[in-house]
């Protein structure tokens, strides 16, 4: 089922006045078929213009792992594990393919059959995305484990930065809508970050794993998760989201028309309004889609789409000639469950009309002041965060459904009593939460007695505080503070006059409590609830040199205080003194590790190359004995073989645990130095990356830590 036909699914957000009208009689239509005669690796399709003065054609990866080109008999060979592909055009007049592998990023020149420039990448590269970014010349960006890079046309290292999580998918697009275009990526963390030249800009929580991103118009961008949702962004703001049972393998823009082109990977191909995610034209392919890509020089936008097994069907926008998509099957359904609707609530009424009053006094009548309340209260002796919901007059309570993003597993949470007669008129919802996000409760409470055929739905919406896994601490508790070892320390900015505003919009607290955060001096304790039960928080405010620390050991948690604080004051600059001993302590190890780990790697790889070398040759000796017949020397061969086929394989194994170890020290480095750059604002936090980044091409690893503690200015 596609997300058109639930529209119950859909959300949209912004004035329907200002919504861009746009041809409606456009349609989808199928061009040719062709077959690139193998099977291809899922992502790994382009199209390019490999020629000077050439035509566009497709580029893709086989299952077997080289580079095929249509209408190209021989295919490229790449020794690497390939992950992903790309085009770029930095050739003269044609495009020159970009190869993103396990180990490395390749550029190479199918018009003059060279390399133009091979750089190794450790952790690998998952995506890339070409172009200019912000006032930076343009590149070639690679999405890696925890970190971006970014190279010019010759091969030379122009950008690096750290991300909170792996990237699996990036975009360039102006999201702001300021004239200049931004990165954007996508991660498994649920997170799409936005990134102007090296400093983040905004992060956006989703439900699931981001799997694809697309331009779609300036200060606009598509995106795609894995389970099935799709919706465009507009700024921060959320404009249009539809949920499938599919997932979704690539989104196109068409922008002159206001359109996109969603292509899924179960074989459908649809042809969308951007501003609001209507269907217009529907078709499909009949295998399993490895991705599609679409034509930058036709004057009808055309979109190919490429299958698993090889086959290709090549689809055109053009105005539509018999409607493309009829909506009056789909009008008739809705208002024939309008018309349902009412004459079931015309029914509820007439019957009530002749009740006598007997079977009025035996019905069991809900009043009509009736009122529920859902609110948040903490069990502070189990240090647990829990849903209340509560009815007046006794009702009972048969049953509460909760929708909520990514909160409940299926974004939704259903309770109804074990039995019956069980139905009480407060029920308490344990909440636990894994993510420090905001986010929307919507609850719907069904209320009748137990003897009762009908029930009343009451619906209610509370918002749920950021850091709402911390309350305040009350002195009968004291038992449950364990003072946090980490602390980050800044001067207090004149913009954050009161700090009750904040605890109040990000923290679960009694109204009572908030005056006391307004004072000009003294420490405030929280508690920390399931799951961060054992983590606790502190405020400390000191006058004498006006300065506010924060103690809280999980410094990714102490980033988002941060980050919410500035945003809620709006702080554009802050820097902090961190510390964070257990932090600092493990990427001193890191660093201390990553020069014999790579001279490790380095010796590995050479006596791999010896151990495949010695094969060969002993190979083609046994052969060649087999060709005079002389089979005792071909016996001894095959032996020696056999033994040097093994110390290969053990090495490659060592080679291979090597790579491994370094690419999750140099990914946990990452993180580190991405958690320090959010305890800082602005341009203090990019600086922090920098530096840092500096620091390590430099060898000059001893200044990270303090850079890490202090900050760049430290420096």
């Amino acid at each position: 089922m596609d997300g058109d036909e639930t529209p119950e699914e859909q959300f949209e957000i912004g004035d329907s006045s200002q919504v861009p009208h746009f041809d409606e009689n456009v349609e989808l239509k199928s061009v040719f078929n062709f077959s690139l005669n193998q099977r291809i690796m899922e992502g790994c399709v382009v199209s390019a213009i490999l020629e000077p003065r050439g035509v566009e054609t497709i580029v893709a990866v086989s299952m077997t792992n080289k580079v095929i080109i249509k209408d190209v008999e021989s295919p490229l060979n790449i020794t690497e594990t390939i992950r992903c592909i790309a085009a770029a055009p930095i050739g003269d007049g044609y495009d020159c393919i970009v190869i993103g592998t396990d180990a490395s990023v390749i550029c190479y020149d199918v018009h003059n059959n060279l390399t133009v420039f091979r750089n190794d990448v450790p952790d690998g590269v998952n995506c890339f995305a070409y172009g200019k970014l912000g006032d930076l010349e343009e590149a070639i960006y690679c999405g890696g484990n925890c970190c971006i890079w970014g190279f010019d046309k010759t091969g030379a290292n122009t950008y690096w930065t750290v991300t909170g999580d792996q990237v699996t998918t990036m975009c360039l697009s102006d999201y702001d809508g300021d004239g200049e275009t931004e990165l954007v990526i996508g991660s498994p963390d649920f997170e799409i970050r936005v990134f102007k030249n090296d400093l983040m800009r905004a992060e956006l929580m989703e439900t699931d794993e981001i799997t694809s991103l697309a331009h779609v118009t300036n200060g606009c961008f598509a995106y795609s998760l894995n389970n099935g949702t799709i919706g465009t962004y507009v700024m921060k703001e959320r404009q249009w989201r539809i949920k499938s049972k599919s997932n979704v393998s690539k989104i196109f823009n068409i922008e002159e028309q206001g359109l996109m082109v969603v292509v899924w990977k179960q074989g459908k191909v649809d042809l969308r309004f951007a501003h609001n995610g209507e269907v217009l034209s529907r078709d499909s392919v009949p295998t399993p889609v490895a991705s599609a890509t679409c034509s930058r020089n036709a004057e009808d936008a055309t979109i190919t789409v490429v299958c698993l097994d090889g086959k290709a069907k090549t689809f055109k926008v053009q105005k539509a000639t018999s409607g493309a998509v009829d909506k009056t099957q789909q009008m008739i359904r809705e208002f024939g469950q309008k018309k349902h609707n009412l004459m079931m609530e015309l029914s509820n009424y007439e019957q009530e009309e002749q009740m006598t009053e007997a079977e009025k006094a035996g019905d069991f009548r809900i009043p009509a002041d009736t009122e529920v309340g859902v609110m948040f209260i903490v069990n502070c002796e189990v240090q647990l965060l829990s849903l209340r919901v509560e009815a007046t007059h006794n009702i009972p309570i048969r049953g509460v459904l909760i929708f909520a993003e990514g909160l409940f597993e299926g974004e939704s949470y259903i309770w109804i009593p074990p039995n019956e007669h069980q139905s009480r008129s407060a029920i308490d919802i344990p909440l636990v939460i894994d993510k420090d996000s905001t986010n929307d409760l919507h609850t719907k409470v069904f209320l009748g007695h137990v003897d009762s055929n009908k029930l009343m739905v009451m619906e209610n919406t509370r918002i749920l505080p950021r850091f709402c896994r911390f309350t305040p601490l009350k002195a009968e508790y004291s038992k449950f503070f364990i003072m946090p070892t980490g602390f980050i320390k800044f001067d207090i900015n004149t913009r954050a006059a009161k700090l009750s505003e904040w605890v109040s919009e990000s923290f679960t607290i009694d109204a009572s409590l908030l005056d006391m955060f307004d004072e000009p001096e003294g420490e405030f304790k929280f508690m920390g609830l399931r799951p961060k039960h054992e983590k606790s928080l502190m405020f400390k405010i000191t006058q004498s040199d006006k300065t506010f620390t924060i103690y809280h050991d999980d410094i990714e948690t102490m980033g988002a205080l941060v980050q919410s604080y500035a945003s809620f004051f709006q702080i554009q600059h802050m820097e902090c003194v961190a510390n964070f001993p257990d932090v600092f302590k493990e990427a001193e190890e890191i660093l201390e590790e990553l020069e014999p780990m790579t001279e490790v790697r380095d010796r590995l790889t050479a006596e791999l190359q010896e151990r495949q070398a010695a094969v060969k040759e002993i190979l083609i000796r046994a052969e060649d004995s087999i060709a005079i017949d002389d089979i005792p020397d071909a016996r001894k061969f095959y032996i020696r073989l056999k033994a040097n086929d093994a110390a290969a394989r053990q090495a490659a194994q060592l080679r291979w645990n090597n790579q491994e170890r370094c690419v999750k020290s140099l990914r946990r480095l990452n993180k580190i130095i991405e958690n320090c750059s959010r305890l800082r604002v602005g341009e203090p936090g990019r600086q922090i990356v920098v530096t840092c980044r500096a620091a390590i091409s430099e060898d000059n690893k001893q200044i990270v830590t303090k850079v890490l503690q202090y900050g760049a200015s430290s420096q």
